[in-house]
């Protein structure tokens, strides 16, 4: 896929707000397939299934119209995600499904699911897929594909800085709990774990400024793309 470039990394070292810089500024469509699970595990919750019962979510999620916005104006903005045409944005952020997403993304139908979706929205290309295997399993023939990661220190850091953004105060303890929850269910599931992509390009960000990483990931599409007009 020429037009497709994909970011994946761990919790907090800095996926999304790359991700939608790179997607705007290359004129590309931005797919968060991280909110993708949050919103299937918020339906979850709301029905009162539980997160582990895979042939009743499989049921539940077949009936649900997931909605993304595809646009990234504001990097400092979560993506806007609808469920059967209702907004959902903030309500997929909060600590009940922050709790319970990796659970629920553990879970093979589910994931094998939702990369069917994410497949459908970029058939067309010309897209900025974030998450965790887009590279990997989502999109492996990407044009370019990223894994981005960063300090355990640099993650706890950011972490606390986006969620007092939004008003909210977590002590740091938590954060690092939460961060270093999430690295072991994603580095250690059966079904598309957390991992480097096959000639994926590994950037360290800790220290770096958004613009050098964004700017850095233009440059490698760049000569990527000019590469296979060569060929």
């Amino acid at each position: 896929m020429g037009n497709i470039i994909t970011i994946d990394g761990p919790a907090g070292s800095g996926k999304s707000t790359i991700a939608k810089i790179a997607a705007r500024e290359l004129g590309l469509k931005y797919i968060d397939t991280g909110a993708m699970y949050r919103a299937v595990t918020l339906a979850i919750i709301r029905s009162g299934i539980d997160c582990s019962d895979e042939k009743s979510i499989l049921k539940l999620a077949n009936k649900l119209k997931i909605e993304l916005d595809k646009n990234s104006l504001d990097e400092n903005k979560y993506t806007g995600i609808k469920i059967n045409g209702v907004d959902v944005t903030e309500e997929i952020r909060g600590s009940e499904v922050g709790d319970s997403v990796s659970v629920v993304s553990k879970l093979s139908g589910v994931r094998k699911y939702l990369v069917g979706l994410q497949r459908r929205l970029v058939k067309d290309g010309n897209a900025v897929l974030e998450g965790r295997d887009t590279g990997s399993v989502v999109y492996p023939d990407a044009a370019l594909k990223i894994f981005l990661t960063a300090s355990l220190e640099e993650r706890i850091k950011r972490r606390d800085i986006q969620i007092r953004r939004k008003g909210v105060l977590i002590e740091r303890k938590e954060i690092k709990r939460e961060i270093e929850s999430r690295d072991e269910i994603d580095s250690s599931r059966e079904d598309s774990p957390l991992v480097i992509p096959e000639n994926g390009v590994v950037i360290d960000t800790t220290g770096m400024t958004i613009r050098d990483v964004a700017d850095k990931i233009k440059n490698l599409y760049f000569k990527k793309i000019n590469a296979e007009g060569k060929t």
